[in-house]
C-alpha cells in the first residue's frame, strides 16, 4: 500500500453520510476501494450522495450501503452479520461516526453522557470485537479509528466527547500491544478544527439539538485534508496522525507544560 493505492480492498467507513466520512469515502473511491458505506437509516439520503460523489470520481467503484444504529447492540451484530455474508470480507475498518455535545459537565444530563459514550466508544468497540478477528485469522487487516486532538487534551464544554475519544484512545492503544504481531494494523487519527457541521449536530445539556456552528469552525481545515492524510497515513501503515493547524502544537505543550496548557484551553471560545 505504499503507492496509496487500495486497488479492489473492502473499505467499511462509518458515518459516511457527510463530512469527514464522506470525504474518506471519497478518497478510498478515487484509488480503488469497494465500499461498505454506514450512518443510520434517517442519513440514508445522505449515503446516497456519498455514493453518487463517488461515482462521479470513478465510474467502476463498488459501493455498498449499510444503516444501522451505533447504539442499539442488536443492530451492529446485524449489520455485522450482513456484511459477513455479503463476501465482502473487510479489509479496512474505519471508526468515523461520532457525536458531540455543547454543555458544562455537572449541568449535562447522564443520558447525554451516555449517547455520547455509546456512539463515539461503546459502537466502535462493539464492531471491532465484530470484525477484527476475521482480520486476524486471514492474517491481515487494518482499523482507523478517527479519534480528535480532544482525546489527548481537553477543553471546556465538550467532558462527553473529550471522554469518549480518551477512552477510544486508550482501548486502541491497548489493543495495538496485543494483536501487533497478529497481522492487525491499528491507526489512530487525530483531527483538530475541521470544517463540518458537527457542532451544529450537537446535543445540549438536555439532549436538545445544539443548532450553531462553533466560532470560527467555517474557517477551520476543509474535511479533505482530513481524509486525505489519513489515508495517505493508512498507507504508510502509520500507528498515530496528528491532523491539526495550530491546534496541533497544544499536543505537545501538554506533554511538558500541562499546567499552561489548562490556562490556554480556558479561552477557547464556543457557542
Amino acid at each position: 500500500m505504499a503507492d496509496d493505492s487500495f486497488d479492489k480492498q473492502v473499505v467499511w467507513i462509518t458515518g459516511a453520510s457527510r463530512g469527514i466520512g464522506a470525504e474518506l469515502a471519497k478518497a478510498f473511491a478515487a484509488r480503488g476501494a469497494r465500499l461498505i458505506l454506514s450512518a443510520p437509516a434517517s442519513e440514508r439520503f445522505g449515503l446516497g450522495k456519498t455514493v453518487a460523489a463517488c461515482q462521479r470520481l470513478r465510474s467502476d467503484v463498488q459501493c455498498r450501503i449499510e444503516t444501522f444504529d451505533l447504539t442499539d447492540g442488536e443492530e451492529v451484530a446485524q449489520a455485522c452479520a450482513r456484511i459477513t455474508s455479503s463476501g465482502w470480507p473487510v479489509d479496512v475498518l474505519v471508526h468515523n461516526a461520532g457525536i458531540t455535545h455543547r454543555s458544562m459537565a455537572l449541568e449535562t444530563n447522564l443520558e447525554v453522557d451516555r449517547k455520547v459514550m455509546a456512539v463515539n466508544y461503546f459502537g466502535p468497540l462493539q464492531l471491532t470485537k465484530l470484525v477484527a478477528p476475521e482480520m486476524i485469522r486471514r492474517g491481515h487487516g487494518s482499523i482507523v479509528a478517527v479519534a480528535s486532538v480532544l482525546g489527548l487534551i481537553a477543553t471546556p464544554h465538550r467532558s462527553a466527547y473529550i471522554a469518549a475519544k480518551h477512552a477510544l484512545h486508550g482501548f486502541f492503544e491497548a489493543l495495538r500491544t496485543e494483536t501487533m504481531d497478529q497481522g492487525l494494523h491499528i491507526m489512530l487519527a487525530y483531527p483538530g478544527f475541521v470544517n463540518t457541521d458537527i457542532s451544529v449536530h450537537a446535543l445540549t445539556a438536555q439532549g436538545g439539538t445544539h443548532g450553531k456552528q462553533d466560532p470560527g469552525q467555517s474557517n477551520a481545515m476543509p474535511p479533505q485534508r482530513v481524509a486525505e492524510a489519513i489515508v495517505h497515513g493508512l498507507a504508510q501503515r502509520r500507528s498515530r496522525l496528528v491532523i491539526a493547524g495550530k491546534e496541533g502544537w497544544l499536543v505537545h505543550l501538554q506533554r511538558l507544560a500541562p499546567s499552561l496548557v489548562t490556562r490556554i484551553v480556558r479561552r477557547v471560545a464556543t457557542t
